[in-house]
Parts: C-alpha cells; sequence; structure tokens
C-alpha cells in the first residue's frame, strides 16, 4: 500500500462524508459516500478474497486517497451526488446527464399558456412533464396532447383587445386560437389544466372534468361546443381502454428495477400513475459500478429525481438503498409531501419490481450488441490512428478546428471534440473573432487556438476547455499546421497537430504536418472517421456563419425603418420569427404587436416593401 493512503487511513474519523480517489494523473476516479468513513474506506484497502473484480481493479489504480467530512448523512449523500455529476469518475454509477432529454413545456405562467419540447428545466413557473429518452415519444405525446387538448405552440403576443388571423395549425385541428377569440381564456385555461392532468396520469380526472364541461354547454344549448368536448372524451376514452390496471384505487408510484453484469448495469423505471402503468423509462449507467447494490440503487435515485421535476407519492425499489430514510427526506422536500420508499417482496408491486428489472435487462442486452461493439470497433480505429501518426498515445480525445468567412465579415471558427471515437456535441465550441478584422486563416486560427488554450492555462471551469487534446486537427495544410504549433510553443504545450487536407473535389484525402504526409486512401476506416470529423468541423463552423449573416441581414433592414428601436425590433422579430414574415404580414397583424400600432406598422410595411428581393 502506498504510504500516502496509509497516511489517510490512519487518520478516519468516525463520521459520516465523502471519500474521494484519484489516480496517478490526480484524476478523480471514485467518489463515495459512508456513514462511518474510519470503517467504509478501511474497506477497501483489506486483502479480502470475495473481493470483486471491479474493486480489485479500482483498488489498483487508487494514487491517493482525500476526505470530506459532513455533518449527517444526508449531506454526505448530497455532495457525493454534487462531487459526481462534477468529476464524472469512471468507476462511479453515472446516470448521463438528463439536460440533453426531452422534457415537455408547459407556459401556465401565461395568460394563454402554449406547449413545447424543451431540453432544460428552469425555475420561470412554467409545467415540466419527463423526462422522455427517446425524441420520438416526446414528439407523439405532444401530437396526441395537441390532437385532444389544441393547445397554441406559437410565440405570438396575444391581447384579447387585438385579435389576429389563425394559423394553419386552427384549421387542421392543432389549435384553438386564442389569438383570434376563438376561445375565451376561461376556457382555453380550463383545456391547459386538462392537458396537464392528461400527461400527470390523471386521465380519470380529465374524463370527469370533459363530462361535466360537455353537461354545461349541452344546458346552455352550445351544442357545437358540447360536440367538440364529446370528441375529446370519445379519445381518451378510447386511449385509457388501452393502458393495462394494476390498482383499482388512483394511485401514483415508480417501480425501479436494476440488472447488473459483471461490468454494467442497467436501471429501469416504471411509472404509475392512478393505478395504470403510463411510462417506463430506461437507461444504462455509465461507469464499471464498484459498489454494493445498495449504493447503486441509492446513487441512482438520487440522481434520477435530482433530474426529473415529477416525484410520486410512493417508489417501489428491487434493493434495499443504503439510505433509505434520507433519500425519503430529500425527496418528501422536493415534492412537498410524504415520499415512501419501499422494497416489496409479494403481491402485484414485487410483481412490477420484476417487470421492471426484466426491462432493465433487455436495455442492457441492447446497449451490449449496439455501443459495446460500436465502442469497441472506435478503440479500434483509434489504436490505427495512433500506430500510423507514430503518436505517444491512443487520441481518447481529439479536437478539430475549421474557419468560415464572408470574406472580411462573419469570420468565426469552430472547435468541435471527439471523445474515446464518437462526437461530443455538448463540448463543442464556437468562436467569433476579435483581434482578426480581415480574410485570414491563418491569423483566424491562431487567435481560436490562442483563446482556446487560454482559457485552459487559466484554470477553466467550463468542461471544453478544462482538459487537454492527446490529438489537435486543424482543416488545410501544412500552413495551418504551422499556425496552429507556433501557438501551442508560444504557450509551452505539447499537443500532436495534423492537418486535414482535402483533394480537388474537397473531399477528405491526406494528413499533413509538415514532416510526413499520409494518404488516407490506403485505410476505409481511417478514411471515414477523419472525414467525419472534418465534416462535423465544418459544418458547425458554416452554420455559425449563415447565422451571423442572417443577423445581420435581419437587423439592418429593420435598422433602416425610422421608430424602430432595440425593443421594438426584438418585439417584432419574437412575434414574426423573420423579416421576411414581417414582410408578408398584414397591416392589422404588425400593428398588434406590442408598442407598434397602426401609424408605425404602416411605415414597416412601407419601408420593408421597398427593401424587397
Amino acid at each position: 500500500m502506498k504510504a500516502t493512503i496509509e497516511e489517510t487511513l490512519k487518520s478516519l474519523p468516525d463520521a459520516p462524508g465523502v471519500y474521494i480517489m484519484r489516480d496517478q494523473a490526480n484524476k478523480v476516479i471514485y467518489v463515495g459516500k459512508a456513514k462511518v468513513l474510519k470503517n467504509r474506506v478501511k474497506s477497501y484497502f483489506q486483502n479480502r478474497e470475495d473481493r470483486d473484480v471491479k474493486t480489485a481493479t479500482l483498488v489498483a489504480n487508487v494514487e491517493s486517497l482525500e476526505y470530506i467530512v459532513t455533518r449527517t448523512e444526508e449531506e454526505a449523500l448530497i455532495l457525493e451526488n454534487t462531487l459526481i455529476k462534477k468529476y464524472k469518475p469512471k468507476y462511479n454509477i453515472l446516470l448521463k446527464d438528463d439536460k440533453t432529454y426531452p422534457h415537455i413545456r408547459i407556459s401556465v405562467q401565461e395568460d394563454y399558456p402554449r406547449i413545447e419540447i424543451v431540453r432544460k428545466i428552469q425555475q420561470d413557473g412554467a409545467r415540466y412533464f419527463g423526462t422522455y429518452v427517446r425524441v420520438g415519444a416526446v414528439r407523439e405525446t405532444v401530437e396526441l396532447i395537441r390532437r385532444l387538448f389544441p393547445i397554441r405552440t406559437c410565440k405570438r403576443n396575444i391581447s384579447p383587445d387585438k385579435k389576429q388571423r389563425p394559423c394553419l395549425y386552427y384549421h387542421i385541428g392543432l389549435c384553438s386560437a386564442p389569438c383570434s377569440g376563438n376561445i375565451s381564456k376561461q376556457e382555453y385555461g380550463r383545456m391547459v389544466q386538462n392537458a396537464c392532468a392528461f400527461l400527470e396520469g390523471r386521465q380519470e380526472e380529465v374524463i370527469k372534468k370533459l363530462e361535466e364541461e360537455m353537461q354545461r354547454y349541452a344546458d346552455e344549448l352550445k351544442f357545437e361546443k358540447a360536440a367538440v368536448i364529446r370528441d375529446r372524451l370519445r379519445s381518451v376514452s378510447e386511449l385509457l381502454k388501452k393502458q393495462v390496471v394494476y390498482f383499482t384505487r388512483d394511485e401514483d408510484r415508480d417501480v425501479i428495477g436494476l440488472y447488473f453484469d459483471d461490468w454494467h448495469c442497467a436501471a429501469s423505471v416504471l411509472s404509475i400513475r392512478s393505478g395504470r402503468l403510463v411510462g417506463k423509462r430506461s437507461y444504462v449507467l455509465e461507469g464499471m459500478g464498484a459498489s454494493s447494490r445498495g449504493a447503486v440503487m441509492d446513487s441512482f435515485v438520487l440522481q434520477y429525481y435530482d433530474a426529473n421535476p415529477e416525484v410520486p407519492r410512493e417508489i417501489a425499489l428491487q434493493y434495499e438503498p443504503e439510505s433509505a430514510e434520507v433519500l425519503s427526506e430529500i425527496l418528501s422536500r422536493k415534492r412537498g409531501g410524504k415520499v415512501s420508499i419501499l422494497v416489496p417482496k409479494r403481491g402485484v408491486k414485487a410483481e412490477l419490481v420484476e417487470m421492471a428489472e426484466q426491462n432493465a435487462r433487455e436495455e442492457l442486452e441492447l446497449y451490449r450488441r449496439t455501443v459495446l461493439i460500436r465502442n469497441a470497433q472506435s478503440r479500434e480505429v483509434l489504436e490505427k490512428l495512433r500506430s500510423l501518426l507514430n503518436l505517444e498515445k491512443v487520441p481518447q480525445a481529439i479536437e478539430a478546428y475549421d474557419i468560415s468567412n464572408t470574406g472580411d465579415t462573419e469570420i468565426v471558427a469552430s472547435m468541435v471534440v471527439f471523445r474515446e471515437g464518437r462526437a461530443e456535441h455538448s463540448l463543442y465550441r464556437r468562436f467569433k473573432m476579435k483581434a482578426v478584422t480581415m480574410q485570414n486563416d491563418y491569423a483566424s486560427m491562431q487567435e481560436t487556438l490562442l483563446r482556446r488554450f487560454g482559457r485552459y492555462l487559466d484554470g477553466s471551469e467550463d468542461e471544453a476547455f478544462g482538459t487537454l487534446p492527446d490529438l489537435l486537427l486543424v482543416d488545410g495544410g501544412v500552413g495551418h499546421v504551422s499556425a496552429a504549433r507556433e501557438v501551442l510553443d508560444d504557450l509551452g504545450l505539447e499537443i500532436p497537430v495534423w492537418g486535414m487536407a482535402k483533394d480537388d473535389r474537397h473531399r477528405s484525402h491526406r494528413l499533413v504536418n509538415g514532416e510526413a504526409s499520409i494518404d488516407l486512401n490506403r485505410d476505409q476506416e481511417i478514411l471515414r472517421f477523419i472525414a467525419s470529423i472534418q465534416n462535423e468541423a465544418h459544418r458547425y463552423a458554416l452554420q455559425y456563419n449563415r447565422h451571423l449573416r442572417k443577423k445581420r441581414h435581419q437587423q439592418s433592414e429593420l435598422d433602416l425603418v425610422p421608430g424602430i428601436g432595440e425593443a421594438k425590433k426584438r418585439a417584432l422579430l419574437r412575434a414574426f420569427g423573420s423579416v421576411k414574415r414581417i414582410r408578408e404580414a398584414s397591416l392589422e397583424e404588425i400593428s398588434a404587436v406590442k408598442g407598434i400600432g397602426p401609424k408605425l406598422a404602416l411605415i414597416i410595411k412601407e419601408r420593408l416593401k421597398g427593401n424587397g428581393h
């Protein structure tokens, strides 16, 4: 055992806390929590024959050890979750960041709420539903909701005093057109409430409300409106018949099952609402998980509900969590009511846990057949690339750069990141030139790299800038490589740099570095891999260039209109989306925008008409 670790073990207290294990490169590879630090941490370093392979592998890679004492077990659990998300340790159970997953958002804080798909939950007063793992599933759900309860999706400013022309969605039955005055604020509000209840799984409540609403319209002799409600009732009832009933009482609960193999773990969550199974979400937990079943359940439950806004009153688990009482307290505070955690051994709940485990097993099998095979292929390509370029180590982290401009304007650069052979979209970054004001690809590349690696040397907390790549690729030839090397040399950084040169037909052709030139056509796998990186860097840079060009074009046209300042310009673009749509809009529609009015609307129409193409 290493002397530094031995000294740390001697100082461990009889108190709750979190322990952090680091490897030879000082990188955090495991974070754990303990009721009693002294007992838990020492158990890792005892010579035990029953130690599993995962734990043995973890311990063999530990170079240093540190710990943080907390006052309570609850504080330890929360701190462990925070540090896992911060460091993403290799050997921890790690639920993928749910911020990338889609949610359904209904802006109930607005007078006329709208429904949309978002990937980030904000504390803005809106209602969020999800998480949905598949984008297709969330789109289908939104389409269903809009058929049953035609809520708007547009960002129009709606005022009862200014009626607007309904859009196409109204005519095909996917919007009730509150902008046109077709529906009262009260009627629209009831429809939104029913949509929220439906998404929560409270369909029986929705049916009851719709029946009452239909009867009220019938009593008032508003038979057309009553018929619309009747059709919605039929649709909801038909959908309800297809759902399996597991409990006769209106019970809400989640059921969580896990499935393990020697190295991986999968989790499945079944959502029961009003006694009916309404959804399933499955995850593969990244990392080897050198933990007990109870510790894994602790980590998964906390990470899952940390990322999901909806917490039911009861959660049935396959394994007893190590910190069941603490988890219950944390989730109860989030829900605003008591949350019970149980591990059923018999009956319907136990059968559901078994079903959840089966779903987790299928998820892990799918992961093996797809992701693991793809990872193996990626490792093979990266090993080939290491050998081809004579690199010291396999390039697990690759960064690629490309420059795009419109002459001397919109001079931008892209930075795309590939980790373990796969694109990491969350780490992509883009740069708009500040110092370079004229078309000069070499100078633009140097400014980009100077800013990117300057952020690294300044200790940036941005994950994209916080580490160095194993390989740097630039779009271009020897000149681009020389420009990049000059910056790295000035900063004292040693990173292999190669240029992605194209042939006469602008296709990936060679890798060059000033000393060697490698023909990529000799190996189709390497060619496809480099081409995918080059195309992605080019796409991302061009996309930013076009965005800035379009923005300049839009702004310049509106800037020519007298009486239009920044606030009114933003209001117009928010209402119509583009200058083209403002040009096509009627005087009434333009004047309906807040702060515009009929007089200014006429000026806008005349000026934009004169600038039309």
